[in-house]
């Protein structure tokens, strides 16, 4: 039986964008799904509803940092006007650099763990499997609730075990800003804080800065965890 990872997800108060922000960023949301579809992070997706998603993850134990992935993408998103009203020239060559401003944008995910039955590509909806509901229902039942993250396998000893460290991991992404959480994306893509500061065009002690409030060093240390924790089921 092969053990999968499902990510179902919905952006959080999108309705509240204008029309033209919102379309912007369907579309940039959809072509990072498809980017990480490419470089293997992901199985295969679908969006639905214009702010939802559903996808799979090949190997149960990359789901966790595949899911932070993804919500550090949302969490790092700023709008046309917002980037008008943060972004600001810096230097002699007039970079735009950014301020420290939240991560307006968020997105809900359940994460469902077990097995996977079919996978329908052309109708990626219409895919079965214990995960598909796992993670189906736990994002139905998360709408009434203050925490944007759930993970959920078909183990409950691992599921009451790894409980309160998700809704931890939840409370800190909460928090980030916008460059800490495209600090952590491109650290979970194996970028080095060299690679990044060039990237920004800011020094290396900013990005290591980014690293440690965004919380980086206990986030990797759960991913480990959680990897170890999967190679049990």
């Amino acid at each position: 039986m092969k053990i999968s990872g499902v990510i179902t997800g919905d952006i959080v108060d999108s309705r509240g964008l204008t029309p033209a922000d919102r379309s912007a960023l369907y579309g940039d949301f959809k072509k990072f799904l498809a980017r990480c579809e490419k470089e293997h992070y992901l199985q295969g997706f679908e969006m639905f509803r214009g702010d939802s998603f559903q996808c799979t993850v090949k190997n149960k134990e990359d789901v966790l940092a595949t899911a932070i992935m993804i919500r550090a993408f949302i969490k790092s998103y700023a709008t046309p006007e917002q980037k008008a009203a943060y972004h600001h020239p810096a230097g002699k060559g007039g970079v735009a650099t950014k301020g420290y401003f939240p991560g307006r944008q968020d997105i809900r995910l359940a994460i469902g763990v077990g097995s996977v039955d079919f996978i329908k590509r052309q109708s990626f909806l219409q895919s079965d499997g214990q995960a598909f509901r796992i993670s189906g229902e736990a994002l139905d039942s998360m709408k009434s609730t203050p925490y944007r993250m759930t993970l959920t396998t078909m183990d409950a000893s691992i599921n009451e075990m790894l409980e309160p460290s998700i809704l931890l991991l939840d409370s800190v992404i909460q928090r980030w800003t916008n460059n800490q959480a495209e600090t952590v994306l491109l650290k979970l893509k194996g970028m080095g804080e060299e690679e990044i500061a060039s990237k920004f065009k800011i020094s290396r002690p900013a990005v290591n800065q980014r690293s440690r409030t965004s919380q980086w060093y206990a986030i990797e240390k759960l991913i480990s965890f959680y990897k170890k924790t999967m190679q049990k089921i």
